[in-house]
């Protein structure tokens, strides 16, 4: 047994070998979210409704991207990104607030594992086991072959993570590349494809019978859903003290931010006149099959396609264990979360963190099988982390104008910030409640998404309560 050692205040330091490319190629994985997401959103309202949801909540995080920037600069040795933020600008007025945007985004990053990882899955069964339709029975629950193949892309996507950033970073840069091919093959489909239909692009919102407040409210459902999917580049800002230069995660913020808008507002089109608002509606999650199937040559070109795309569904998965250890090491070291998880391995990477991750996913493709229900529940803790994150730039810029901040946005940034604010607390509040309208949602997934959100309070209570008062003793790192 390890000997232990008593409690220092010094956190144990993450090693400083990213470059602002390396954090771009982990966010690219937030592109690839439209393979999840995109089929049930245009099968509800329609490819071109669809389209608007996405480019809009794309550059609502594109936008939100800039003022995490500043907040970076502020803090650059802290680990996390932005909940931490959140938890600096609130602290002093209501310190609670730092756990459940820690928690609450950690649930939101983590959960999105077991939903690509149960996408990819059924997207192999579909393509290559069509017949495998069989489960087994464990008596309190069934499991298919898709839940299967999503546990094991899972386990496998973990042991680079527990080698440290670069390694995870290395298997999205070639993801990535991978994930251009699908991405553009439906940005130019609707100029060379003989298939594209001008006549798909429907528009689903507010149209003649809706009751749904014109179709607003629907809009603030879907803009709820796709909030983490349009929002993940923020990611870049939880590798701060990992970047070799105190400009880099400006400039993957940046960078991230306006490549993913630019997919969100293009790939839509492509493949929105691909395939019909009805032949989506049969099968979303086969959207992006059919879509390949029409514009590629039968066999090899199309499997080929198709495997990318799993690549692409994987980067997700790589991603979202590489941000959410991040964050969840990040609120140890602030006392937010029972100081276990302030441990690092030997290679400097907070592998109890990412084993807790996968344990939870796990769990959550074997009782929650619906990839959408899943992002139901995952994006009221998330939503809300963003909404603090984005209202304490306000604060920080009151309570601390004066704090060295090597980026600085000029003053349009305060406006820009309210403005933010009141969005990201209308469709949080109105997406969560509304959620039903989906399709997707109900008082399971709601339930489970505000139990991740008290138990965030119950573990702020056990670290500040008990384990910073009692003589600790702590295992070496």
């Amino acid at each position: 047994m390890a000997e232990l050692t008593h409690h220092t205040d010094a956190p144990p330091a993450l090693h400083r070998t990213l470059r602002w490319q390396d954090a771009f190629a982990l966010a690219m994985a937030v592109s690839g979210g439209l393979f999840v997401s995109f089929g049930p959103t245009m099968a509800a309202i329609g490819a071109l409704s669809a389209m608007f949801i996405w480019a809009l909540a794309a550059g609502i995080g594109w936008a939100q991207n800039h003022l995490f920037a500043e907040m970076a600069s502020m803090f650059p040795d802290k680990p996390g990104g932005v909940p931490v933020y959140a938890h600096e600008a609130w602290k002093e007025r209501f310190a609670p607030a730092g756990a459940l945007a820690t928690f609450g985004y950690w649930f939101g990053w983590s959960a999105v594992i077991s939903i690509v990882s149960l996408t990819a899955g059924a997207i192999i069964q579909v393509r290559w086991f069509p017949d495998a339709a069989w489960a087994l029975d464990l008596g309190f629950l069934q499991v298919g072959l898709a839940q299967l193949i999503g546990i094991l892309l899972i386990l496998v996507i973990m042991v680079p993570n527990l080698f440290g950033a670069q390694p995870a970073a290395w298997v999205n840069k070639v993801l990535g590349a991978l994930l251009l091919i699908p991405l553009l093959t439906f940005v130019v489909a609707p100029l060379v494809s003989g298939q594209w239909d001008a006549s798909n692009l429907a528009w689903g919102l507010g149209q003649s019978g809706a009751d749904h407040w014109g179709g607003w409210q629907d809009a603030a459902v879907w803009l709820y859903l796709v909030g983490w999917t349009a929002y993940g580049t923020e990611m870049c800002a939880a590798f701060t003290p990992e970047y070799r230069s105190t400009k880099d995660a400006r400039r993957a913020l940046s960078s991230s931010g306006a490549y993913t808008f630019m997919m969100f507002a293009l790939v839509p089109i492509g493949i929105g006149g691909l395939v019909s608002q009805a032949d989506a509606a049969a099968d979303p999650t086969a959207v992006f099959v059919s879509g390949f199937a029409s514009v590629l040559p039968a066999g090899f070109a199309g499997d080929a396609a198709l495997v990318i795309t799993i690549g692409a569904l994987l980067m997700g998965v790589n991603a979202s264990m590489a941000d959410g250890s991040r964050a969840l090491y990040g609120a140890a070291v602030d006392g937010l979360v029972p100081r276990q998880f302030e441990v690092l391995n030997r290679h400097q990477v907070p592998a109890r963190a990412i084993v807790a991750a996968v344990v939870m996913n796990i769990l959550l493709v074997l009782f929650v099988s619906n990839p959408i229900g899943i992002l139901v529940a995952a994006n009221i803790g998330y939503l809300l982390a963003i909404l603090l994150a984005v209202s304490g730039f306000l604060l920080l810029r009151k309570d601390r104008p004066d704090a060295p901040r090597s980026f600085r946005l000029g003053g349009w940034a305060v406006p820009l910030a309210a403005v933010l604010t009141v969005y990201g607390a209308a469709v949080l509040v109105i997406g969560a409640s509304s959620s039903q309208l989906s399709g997707y949602g109900g008082p399971v997934e709601l339930a489970i998404g505000v139990g991740f959100l008290l138990l965030s309070l119950i573990l702020y209570v056990i670290r500040r309560r008990f384990q910073d008062r009692l003589p600790l003793l702590r295992e070496p790192r």
